[in-house]
């Protein structure tokens, strides 16, 4: 494991263990309050880190990835909202719409491991189709664990759906392909101006948003007959 990858791996078992002190703390701070302070603590912390420790790729995928954490705002908006499937419990945060203002900056998180993670499996076996693989799965692997785990907390949960062990079964391909189209698009795009750094995260947004609209209306509308 080289210098950038043991970071990586402290820095978020640090952060995962900063979660669990902080949600499970007896302190006068509704959850909301608390989730809003973590998701800014990462965004704030990882630049810095960055910069501090050198390590750029750390930066350069902060800065694509918070753009469209933030445009994530919108399918999540679309499905609490309009399609009534997806609920976020009042725990006393800041709302945008039917979202939490947390969720802006939350996406960063589990887009970053899995956009590192395809960029080292293509750093180390100089093979494109193997990192695009593994951005894919992985991020399978991260949404699946997070639709089965932070309903508990509670963050939010699907609703009116087919679920498997609380996560919503139409989104298995749309979250495998965000991972996917994440990565091509950093590895495209990270390096840009920004005009076009955003118009790429516009554009996995979109890709996203008409997948699970589309994974939905086959899974739950025409499937079941």
């Amino acid at each position: 494991m080289n210098r950038i990858q043991q970071h990586t791996l402290w820095l978020h078992l640090a952060f995962g263990a900063i979660c669990l002190l902080t949600l499970l703390a007896p302190v006068g701070l509704s959850t909301g309050t608390k989730i809003t302070l973590l998701v800014l603590g990462y965004n704030i912390a990882l630049p810095l880190l960055a910069r501090r420790l050198g390590h750029g790729l750390w930066f350069s995928l902060w800065r694509f990835l918070l753009p469209l954490s933030l445009l994530q705002i919108l399918p999540d908006w679309f499905l609490s909202a309009q399609l009534g499937i997806l609920n976020f419990p009042d725990t006393g945060a800041l709302f945008i719409g039917t979202v939490p203002a947390f969720m802006g900056g939350m996406w960063v998180i589990p887009l970053f491991l899995i956009v590192f993670i395809a960029s080292q499996v293509e750093d180390v076996s100089k093979n494109q189709n193997s990192a695009r693989w593994a951005a894919a799965l992985v991020s399978l692997a991260v949404f699946v664990g997070a639709e089965a785990t932070l309903w508990a907390i509670p963050i939010w949960h699907a609703q009116n759906v087919t679920q498997i062990a609380g996560g919503a079964l139409y989104l298995l391909i749309p979250e495998a392909l965000l991972g996917l189209h994440a990565f091509l698009a950093y590895k495209t795009f990270g390096q840009a101006g920004w005009g076009l750094r955003l118009a790429a995260a516009f554009t996995v947004m979109s890709l996203y948003f008409g997948g699970i609209t589309l994974f939905y209306f086959l899974v739950e509308k025409i499937l079941p007959g």
